[in-house]
C-alpha cells in the first residue's frame, strides 16, 4: 500500500509537471519571434496605401513657376515638356491645375509662402516652411561644341584654354569647380538669352556654350531655317542631372502632388511625353495632340 502511493505521487507529479511546462511554452508572452515569422513586406506595402488613402481629397491645385523655361513651359500657352508631366500626373488623379502664375523666381516662391498659391515648381532647395515632392523630372546641363573644331573636353579643367559662352548665374549653379574656373577665366561669360546661345555657337563666335539639353535642342530646331544647325555637335554632360522639385506651402497638398507624381511615372504616360518630345525637338505644337488623354 505504501509502494502504491509513493508511485501514485511521482506519478501524478510528473503529469502536473508535464501540463505546466507545455503551457508555459505556448503562452509565454516574452517569447521571441524568429525573423522569419516577422510581417510579410506586403505588410508595409498595405500600410502605405491606406496611409495615402487617408489624405484629403482635393479637385484643384495653382502652381506658380518661372516666367518662361523652354521648352519645358511656355508663357504664352499651356504646354511644354514640364508642364504635360504635371498634367498627366494630376489628371492620373482626377486633380485639375486650377491656375499656373509665370513669375520671376523670387515672386513665384513668395505666392507660395503667403499662401496665394499652393505650390511651385522647380522651387530652390531647403527654402523654410515649405514642403518638397520628389522631383518631377530632371535638368541636365551640358557643355556643347561643333564636332568639326575636335576640342578635348572630358573634365571642367579642360575648358581652360577654350572660350565659354554660358546661361545667366551658371557659374552658381555648376558646381564649386566650374565655378572657380569660370570666376578666373577671361574667356568665360554669360548671358540671359538661350536662344542667343545657341546662335553664337553655330556662328562660331563661340567655341563653346553650357546649356541645358533639352533647351538647347529646343532651339537648335527653331534656328534650323536662318543658320545652318544641322552641323554635327558634340555634348559633354560634365554636370550632375539637377532634380526639379515641386514645393508647397501646406504638406497634405505635397502629399498629393508627391502621390500623383509616383503614379504618372509608373505609367507609360510619362516615358511617353518625353519620348514624343525628344522625336520633335520639343516643339510643344508639334506632340501636343499626339499625347494620349
Amino acid at each position: 500500500m505504501k509502494f502504491g502511493i509513493i508511485f501514485l505521487l511521482i506519478t501524478l507529479s510528473s503529469f502536473i509537471g508535464h501540463t505546466v511546462s507545455t503551457v508555459t511554452v505556448v503562452a509565454d508572452p516574452t517569447e521571441t519571434i524568429h525573423p522569419s515569422e516577422k510581417a510579410h513586406p506586403l505588410v508595409d506595402q498595405h500600410a502605405e496605401h491606406y496611409q495615402q488613402a487617408s489624405l484629403p481629397s482635393l479637385k484643384q491645385i495653382s502652381f506658380s513657376t518661372s516666367n518662361s523655361i523652354a521648352p519645358y513651359f511656355f508663357a504664352d500657352k499651356p504646354q511644354g515638356v514640364q508642364y504635360d508631366l504635371l498634367l498627366a500626373a494630376l489628371e492620373l488623379n482626377d486633380i485639375a491645375i486650377k491656375e499656373l502664375v509665370h513669375a520671376p523666381n523670387l515672386r513665384a516662391q513668395r505666392l507660395v509662402n503667403t499662401k496665394i498659391i499652393d505650390c511651385m515648381v522647380n522651387t530652390p532647395d531647403n527654402v523654410e516652411g515649405m514642403f518638397y515632392t520628389q522631383s518631377l523630372i530632371e535638368y541636365q546641363n551640358s557643355v556643347f561644341y561643333l564636332t568639326k573644331n575636335h576640342l578635348q573636353v572630358n573634365n571642367v579643367q579642360d575648358l581652360k584654354p577654350i572660350t565659354i559662352l554660358g546661361f545667366q548665374n551658371a557659374k552658381n549653379y555648376l558646381g564649386d569647380e566650374f565655378e572657380a574656373l569660370a570666376t578666373a577665366s577671361s574667356s568665360y561669360s554669360e548671358i540671359s538669352n538661350q536662344k542667343s546661345q545657341v546662335v553664337m555657337l553655330f556662328n562660331g563666335h563661340t567655341q563653346s556654350i553650357v546649356l541645358e539639353r533639352r533647351i538647347f535642342e529646343y532651339y537648335r530646331h527653331q534656328l534650323r531655317d536662318k543658320l545652318n544647325t544641322s552641323l554635327p555637335v558634340t555634348e559633354v554632360a560634365l554636370f550632375a542631372p539637377a532634380e526639379r522639385k515641386i514645393a508647397c506651402h501646406d504638406k497634405h497638398t505635397a502629399a498629393i502632388v508627391d502621390l500623383a507624381i509616383s503614379t504618372l511615372k509608373q505609367s507609360y504616360r510619362y516615358q511617353e511625353i518625353l519620348d514624343l518630345a525628344e522625336k520633335n525637338s520639343y516643339q510643344p505644337a508639334q506632340y501636343y495632340n499626339q499625347l494620349t488623354r
